[in-house]
């Protein structure tokens, strides 16, 4: 069944697009929109969003890609887009575990993937980051390389703030208060704040185009976590940040650092690193965390990076 898209005029869908909906091992829906390339050889990148993200989103980024001869395939993550959310309140950012994702990853791999060419590569920002981490641990044989924008290795609290958060999560969890969100935390979406003071990009155009999307669809806007999805998190930082889980993984893989971020842990990037053996660390001085959304200057650090690597090199 055809899926909506939301199009305004600054943000046109990339040509060839085709918009549908998949349905999850427990019924969720699932919105997947995926692009077929002629270039068979350059094969397919499979792209996906960090936590609040969408793909109209990333239209730019499709573009990018298609004009490199590749296929591209991408997904809602469950909870936000336009995918199903798992409570009553659409605005509340949350899951009940990691594994929701990797089973919501696995059906697209085998229901959507084997439309498109070999070899299949992963790209993926942030949260999206921390869930193809999983995939490369736990099936290596879908992705041959994979790229990562700022992933969700590892959150950028101090020592003690990170112990009282951990505390604090523990205590709301034992309370049964899951579903609500984290203290402090609001339905108002990042992407509608005032771009003076923003975390996540220095371009203006870009971070403004995200907020008419939103203002276009607000059911593409996400507001802050919820206990459930923040306890989550953790557990899966704390199993896929240990050496021996990192050794396991051989995918090639490229792992950009923003070097202005506010939200990931730069530590936890050098650590994936130095355990994994087939992984490579590149910074990009000055640029804020969505490295995809930034200016031009920060986002072509990225691009030769890309094409180097995806070429062999």
């Amino acid at each position: 069944m055809t899926a909506p898209v939301i199009i305004i005029p600054e943000n046109p869908m990339p040509e060839g697009g085709e918009a549908f909906w998949l349905k999850a091992h427990d019924g969720a829906r699932l919105r997947v929109v995926t692009w077929a390339s002629d270039d068979v050889s350059r094969g397919t990148v499979f792209l996906f969003g960090g936590r609040t993200e969408f793909i109209e989103k990333y239209f730019e980024v499709v573009s990018e890609l298609r004009q490199r001869g590749f296929s591209v395939v991408t997904m809602d993550w469950r909870g936000q887009g336009l995918s199903e959310r798992m409570l009553a309140d659409p605005r509340k950012g949350h899951i009940d575990d990691f594994s929701t994702y990797d089973r919501d990853l696995a059906r697209l791999m085998e229901e959507v993937a084997p439309r498109f060419p070999k070899p299949w590569l992963g790209l993926a920002h942030s949260m999206g980051g921390q869930i193809l981490l999983r995939a490369a641990h736990d099936r290596p044989d879908w992705f041959s390389r994979i790229v990562l924008s700022a992933p969700m290795f590892g959150l950028r609290f101090t020592p003690t703030l990170m112990r009282v958060i951990r505390g604090l999560t523990g205590l709301l969890r034992f309370l049964r208060r899951n579903g609500d969100y984290v203290p402090g935390g609001t339905d108002k979406a990042m992407d509608e704040a005032p771009f003076e003071g923003n975390i996540l990009t220095h371009d203006p155009k870009r971070y403004a185009l995200t907020q008419a999307l939103i203002r276009k669809e607000p059911m593409l806007g996400l507001g802050s976590t919820t206990v459930g999805w923040l306890h989550a998190a953790f557990r899966t930082i704390d199993e896929t940040s240990r050496p021996y889980y990192l050794a396991a993984i051989q995918t090639p893989m490229l792992i950009f650092e923003a070097g202005r971020d506010a939200l990931v842990a730069p530590e936890a990037l050098a650590r994936a690193v130095e355990h994994m053996p087939n992984a490579r660390l590149v910074s990009v001085p000055e640029a804020r965390h969505e490295i995809l959304i930034e200016c031009d200057e920060y986002r072509a650090i990225f691009w030769k990076t890309f094409d180097e690597f995806i070429a062999g090199g």
